[in-house]
């Protein structure tokens, strides 16, 4: 699958213009929120952002920055998991759980990589060791990797929800949409 694909499926998830006090992003359109498209340009009302600007922030902030397209080179599956969690729950969040994951996934270097510096960058070491695990795994490795990736996402919610009892009300909808183990 391609990013174009990958933002369909997003987008339907994320709905049009919603503006919920409770929803600490505020504004939002198609899973965009005002703070972030302020931050690309977008100058006019929330309910107006065309489609195309939406795309163009997400290819922008939420792909190619973070570095998950290149994730992509090596298994869509997981880039794909990178892009959502990095939308629905910030990119400084997401782009360090590959790195968790395939630290725990490793065997204590056992697994042929080094534990990775968890410092959300993802250069040559990290792709390398994403490369090794999916080698020697396979397929039933990279359902494993999607789990771990899902625990983590799915314990932020957890703490969330305990800091701030008022996005309760959010909860089941992320795990419902979002957590697939």
């Amino acid at each position: 699958m391609n990013i174009e694909q990958f933002l369909i499926e997003l987008i339907n998830r994320e709905g049009g213009y919603v503006n919920n006090p409770a929803d600490r992003g505020g504004a939002t359109k198609y899973g965009i929120t005002e703070t972030v498209a302020r931050n690309n340009g977008y100058k006019g009302s929330m309910k107006d952002l065309p489609l195309e600007t939406a795309k163009l922030i997400y290819k922008k902030q939420y792909w190619i920055s973070p570095r998950f397209d290149q994730v992509n080179i090596i298994n869509t599956t997981v880039a794909e998991e990178l892009l959502d969690t990095g939308v629905n729950c910030g990119v400084a969040f997401a782009k360090p759980l590959l790195q968790r994951s395939l630290n725990l996934l490793n065997n204590q270097g056992k697994g042929g990589w080094p534990d990775l510096a968890v410092d959300g960058i993802y250069g040559q070491a990290t792709l390398n060791a994403l490369k090794i695990y999916l080698s020697k795994r396979g397929k039933e490795g990279e359902r494993i990797l999607l789990r771990t990736l899902n625990i983590l996402q799915g314990e932020r919610y957890i703490s969330i929800c305990e800091r701030n009892p008022s996005q309760e009300q959010f909860f089941y909808g992320w795990i419902a949409n979002r957590v697939v183990i």
